[in-house]
């Protein structure tokens, strides 16, 4: 009866196996002749997801309705026009849906999926008594982030990044020895150097005669 349109997303905080938690928020509007009205509402549901690919999911939110009622012109008695003009009604507007689907990305490795939902609406504020109407949405959703490869998890820890001495260009310590390596011919090993060990004792002088007998 009103026909309007709506543009959403929805994540999904929490998964096991065929059961997922929604939450969502939208953003759209419809045309009620002669007004029209722009909402903006935020959601959570629940959503019980086949390996087939077929879903049925529930959701609940709460938003905020603007509607909007141009203004009229209406003949007086005595042959004049009243114009009255255009109002804004600022309404909360709670919202209930539920429905099925179907996800592509199970079976076909597609993202996109269809869903058909019904529920209804309510809009309540400026002094106005609560009223509502039914709803049904139907629509196509493409899932972002599905043709990333798998992040593949190596057994063996990787090293850690080299890191530079800090304070390359600068004074240094001005009590480090500089280390002078000489050069070596393509290919060769540097030298080896041995530790230098001090000078070897003189020998120990041999003991006295014994003397002779008395």
């Amino acid at each position: 009866m009103h026909p309007g349109a709506r543009l959403s997303y929805e994540g999904t905080p929490w998964v096991s196996r065929s059961h997922q938690l929604l939450l969502g928020a939208s953003i759209g509007g419809y045309y009620a002749d002669p007004s029209y009205s722009l909402f903006l509402f935020l959601s959570g549901g629940y959503r019980l997801a086949l390996p087939v690919g077929l879903f049925f999911d529930l959701h609940v939110g709460i938003g905020y309705n603007a509607l909007t009622t141009p203004g009229s012109s209406q003949p007086t008695q005595d042959g004049g026009t009243v114009l009255t003009a255009p109002t804004v009604g600022n309404y909360f507007m709670p919202i209930g849906m539920g429905g099925l689907g179907f996800d592509f990305q199970r079976r076909l490795k597609v993202p996109i999926s269809l869903f058909v939902r019904g529920g209804g609406y309510g809009l309540t504020g400026q002094g106005e008594p609560f009223r509502g109407s039914y709803l049904l949405d139907a629509g196509i959703a493409y899932q972002f982030g599905t043709g990333k490869p798998a992040t593949v998890v190596s057994p063996v820890a990787s090293p850690p990044p080299a890191e530079a001495p800090a304070n390359l260009d600068g004074p240094g310590d001005p009590n480090r020895v500089p280390l002078i390596i000489p050069a070596t011919p393509d290919g060769a090993p540097p030298p080896t150097q041995l530790p230098v060990l001090p000078p070897p004792l003189p020998p120990a002088p041999p003991p006295p005669a014994p003397l002779p007998p008395a």
